[in-house]
């Protein structure tokens, strides 16, 4: 079976917010996040996920962190049609600062382990007083549910992906789980640790207890423990070097600190 094809069978319903998401409407942190989110941390300017998900309509919001891709170049990808969403125009860009997205503000715990470089939110993202934005795309007018997804939300965030995904997911009275994680380790990608099995990000979801359901794992990067490729599905092709990517399943014996 194609993953494409499999993953049509875990089709969604497009959440409530962003059918009715206008321009002028404000960002709420309790809604996106009550959505099903599939988040990429290292993503650099990677559509693939975005692709893959949304057209199988198994998830419309998503999050990429990055802390080596400046606004500046995701606005250029965005905008080049060679590099855009192919059959999607935006509909609103909606800046955002780290209080609505962490209205009670982040102190790292996990995170602060003297394991990692001293990284918060990039200087660039510091001295431009906001270090993301939510991008809404909405389907052009001349293509229907085949193509995809209606709408889709994804928000950039120019960070350290590893001790962001403690402060979005970990670090506040609402604690959620991501949908999907996509993980792909680059050998020089400037990586300071390892995003498969036994990286830190792993440990930090399993500290928290903040486990998505599902991996999709590129080639030569370790599953995490306690989760299996999903068996009789192919892989999917994606990313800089065409990787193939796998979705895995967290089991159903899974237990937090295993």
């Amino acid at each position: 079976m194609i993953l494409d094809e499999y993953l049509r069978g875990q089709r969604e319903d497009c959440p409530a917010w962003l059918d009715q998401f206008q321009d002028g409407d404000a960002f709420s942190s309790e809604a996106f996040f009550g959505s099903r989110v599939v988040y990429y941390p290292g993503s650099g300017t990677d559509g693939h996920p975005v692709k893959l998900f949304g057209s199988t309509h198994s998830a419309h919001c998503f999050i990429y962190v990055d802390y080596g891709v400046t606004h500046a170049n995701l606005e250029a990808n965005l905008r080049h049609p060679r590099h855009s969403f192919l059959g999607y125009h935006r509909l609103v860009q909606l800046p955002l600062h780290e209080s609505d997205l962490i209205p009670g503000g982040w102190a790292p715990r996990v995170h602060n382990t003297g394991e990692m470089r001293p990284i918060r939110f990039s200087e660039a993202a510091v001295v431009a007083a906001s270090f993301g934005f939510l991008e809404v795309l909405e389907r052009d007018n001349d293509l229907d549910d085949n193509h995809g997804a209606r709408r889709l939300a994804i928000l950039f965030i120019t960070a350290d992906a590893i001790a962001a995904y403690e402060a979005l997911f970990c670090n506040h009275e609402r604690i959620s789980q991501p949908f999907t994680l996509v993980l792909q380790d680059h050998g020089f990608g400037g990586n300071y640790d390892r995003f498969g099995s036994g990286g830190l990000l792993e440990r930090i979801a399993r500290s928290c207890d903040v486990v998505p359901q599902w991996l999709l794992i590129a080639e030569k990067t370790r599953p995490w423990n306690q989760f299996e490729r999903v068996p009789n599905v192919d892989g999917d092709r994606g990313g800089m070097h065409d990787n193939l990517r796998f979705l895995h399943r967290r089991r159903e014996d899974y237990r937090p600190h295993s």
